[in-house]
């Protein structure tokens, strides 16, 4: 399947000023109460960013691909939908600074994902609700045509135009924050879409640990690798080295997983009235026992610290 790459789903923010209680001097040698002193300045912190590690992100960001993909592997599989794996639209309540907004953006796409894959248009107008909301909050919605896009859910036939429209409206975002230097705003809804779609194949395969899905989940791997090398860029910042932490402990549980790629006969085959091609290269994912398990565990653990974070 082609993949559709994650800029289907980038929208963020602004600034996070962390204050904490001491005492200092001043220039004067005069002890001050610095109760409230921005000890941590957010926007000199990302100003400070090597921009080389920048460009870094826009090259790794466009290998990943939209949920979209991973929900159509699901329903491809026959599998019944199921509103347990989302997130509340009332998350968003708790979603109070935009650095929570922008992983509410991602965590809330991969769910609209999987909603659209499965046309519940009455679930996805509430969901296009909420980010809406959000995206007036954080004065993106020029780029959001929120009227067309509820017109179009409540539209079955009409399933494609919405991919389209959506593509290319959260593709006018990501280029507004890459162009305006913030593409740490692409890395927060990279994590909350990524995140929030390997929790929704790993609750599938749960249920139906079939060997589609759990190669599916171990494959994961390095694009899990290379998620944590750009959020790193930010490190240092407080929230984001929460999600760090998080996510390192997720690597933890994919260290067992052995991926290699190995030569085959490509070939081209008529089946079914077209042209079925096959590649030359298999890739193949070994993991010792338990280590599935131990996966779909942590991954929830992570999601829900991510949807939670402070």
């Amino acid at each position: 399947m082609k993949k559709i790459f994650v800029t289907f789903f980038i929208i963020s923010s602004i600034l996070f000023i962390g204050v904490y209680s001491s005492c200092n001097e001043n220039g004067d040698g005069k002890t001050i109460d610095s109760s409230n002193v921005d000890v941590f300045n957010e926007e000199d912190f990302f100003a400070r960013i090597d921009q080389s590690k920048v460009v870094q992100i826009n090259s790794i960001v466009e290998g990943f691909a939209s949920p979209v993909e991973m929900a159509a592997m699901i329903k491809g599989n026959h599998i019944d939908f199921s509103k347990n794996y989302l997130i509340s639209t009332s998350v968003t309540d708790n979603y109070v600074t935009n650095i929570k907004k922008a992983l509410g953006l991602g965590l809330l796409s991969a769910d609209l994902g999987y909603l659209n894959i499965y046309s519940k248009t009455g679930q996805m107008v509430d969901y296009l609700v909420a980010i809406n909301d959000i995206a007036g909050d954080l004065q993106v919605a020029q780029f959001f045509d929120f009227q067309t896009l509820k017109t179009l859910v409540t539209q079955s036939d009409n399933m494609d135009s919405l991919l389209f429209m959506t593509v290319s409206s959260f593709h006018q975002i990501d280029a507004y924050f890459t162009q305006s230097n913030r593409s740490y705003l692409t890395v927060l809804s990279v994590t909350g879409v990524w995140t929030e779609g390997l929790y929704l194949l790993t609750q599938v395969a749960k249920d139906n640990p079939t060997k589609d899905f759990t190669d599916k989940i171990g494959s994961q791997k390095d694009l899990l690798t290379k998620l944590i090398e750009i959020v790193k860029v930010y490190e240092g910042h407080p929230q984001f080295d929460y999600i760090i932490e998080h996510l390192s402990k997720l690597q933890r549980a994919f260290e067992p997983i052995e991926i290699s790629v190995i030569e085959t006969q490509g070939k081209v085959e008529f089946v079914d009235g077209g042209y079925v091609i096959y590649p030359s290269e298999e890739t193949v994912i070994e993991m010792p026992d338990g280590t599935i398990e131990e996966i779909i565990k942590v991954t929830e653990e992570v999601r829900n610290a991510i949807v939670n974070i402070q």
